[in-house]
């Protein structure tokens, strides 16, 4: 039994829509108390012919320890990546991503291998519930009124397969994809819920007065979303056998591509925004960044969901049924038997800039 986590994430930058320059960063390794968190990061930018900066595309994936239980949404994954461009021939995609492999054996009583803790019927097959754990938002805009964007795009995916398995046990997905007419359009696959949060709730929630003035002229001139997906959990059901041995794999990933010409996109997957005020602060110049993000961050959170989505009724089984938690964050139910440890991580980021104001 054990744990395996791949980080990594990549900024491709595009020129008139081709290939330029590309940066990436990967880390793979194998859970041990004291390796984590598992954290990559990658960026690139552009500047004008007097140096000044005219555009940014950065990523961060972050995998944090999976052995805690003191937080009710964990982070134990987190996933960021934005990119914004004031030029009118450089865009870049970004795409950040990381991987749980965990091996988990569902042992009966008397095994070697693990506690005696588990009972099966005399069939030998038990039914498991497992729950994932979602957060996130996205950020878009366009600042050039009536600019096709066509090419601009945030795409989260979230899937938990078993072994090679063609079917994923969970998969859900939002996306957010740009139009020729210049407006966006949010859909989902799957359970996840997401809502688009309006400029006066953002005001509500401390906007500054001259950052709203900001924000209300690129909605009014161009296009301006913001989504949020509020704190979630999600279940789903398999089947184990007595004494099998399998691998869960859970996958994160968040794809956004922006436009050439005044567009910005910023989306985060496993954990409230911690990167977006910097990036909005060159972005978005005159809206202060700290503020923005503390006010979707609290959007989000003021939405909380708890359980969401139920998975089918379990087949009856002798001796009740067990109840174990694998994913983003996961849960432990000693008492059901579950005798692999499956943990929450409280832990963030680490290795980042502090800011003075903590938000």
């Amino acid at each position: 039994m054990g744990t395996r986590a791949t980080v990594a994430t990549t900024v491709q930058e595009l020129i008139n829509a081709d290939p330029g320059s590309v940066n990436n960063d990967r880390e793979e390794a194998s859970i041990e108390p004291g390796e984590l968190p598992l954290v990559v990061s990658a960026d690139l930018t552009s500047t004008d012919l007097n140096g000044m900066l005219v555009s940014l595309g950065q990523g961060f994936s972050v995998f944090a320890d999976p052995a805690r239980l003191d937080q009710a949404n964990p982070e134990e994954f987190a996933l960021e990546a934005a990119c914004y461009s004031d030029s009118e021939s450089v865009s870049y995609s970004v795409t950040s991503r990381a991987v749980e492999d965990r091996t988990v054996l569902f042992a009966r009583a008397g095994n070697q291998s693990a506690p005696p803790e588990i009972a099966f019927p005399l069939s030998g097959v038990r039914t498991v519930e497992s729950r994932i754990f979602l957060s996130g938002a996205v950020v878009c805009w366009s600042k050039t009124p009536g600019k096709s964007l066509i090419d601009l795009l945030a795409d989260l995916q979230i899937t938990v397969t078993r072994g090679s398995a063609e079917t994923p046990l969970f998969r859900t997905t939002l996306v957010l994809n740009g139009t020729e007419d210049g407006t966006v359009a949010p859909t989902r696959t799957g359970p996840i819920r997401f809502e688009i949060v309006d400029l006066a709730e953002l005001e509500s929630l401390g906007v500054d007065a001259d950052s709203m003035a900001v924000l209300r002229r690129v909605a009014e001139d161009g296009t301006l979303v913001v989504v949020v997906v509020p704190p979630q959990e999600h279940a789903y059901r398999y089947s184990v056998r007595a004494d099998e041995r399998f691998v869960l794999t859970a996958t994160l990933e968040a794809r956004i591509r922006n436009a050439p010409g005044g567009t910005g996109v910023a989306a985060v997957l496993g954990r409230p925004f911690e990167d977006l005020a910097d990036f909005i602060d060159l972005g978005l110049p005159g809206v202060e960044g700290v503020a923005l993000e503390r006010s979707i961050n609290a959007a989000a959170s003021a939405r909380t969901l708890g359980l969401v989505s139920e998975a089918p009724p379990p087949r009856a089984s002798a001796g009740g049924g067990m109840c174990g938690a694998f994913g983003m964050e996961a849960t432990v139910m000693l008492s059901l038997g579950l005798f692999l440890t499956l943990g929450r991580s409280a832990p963030r980021c680490a290795g980042r800039r502090d800011r003075s104001e903590k938000h």
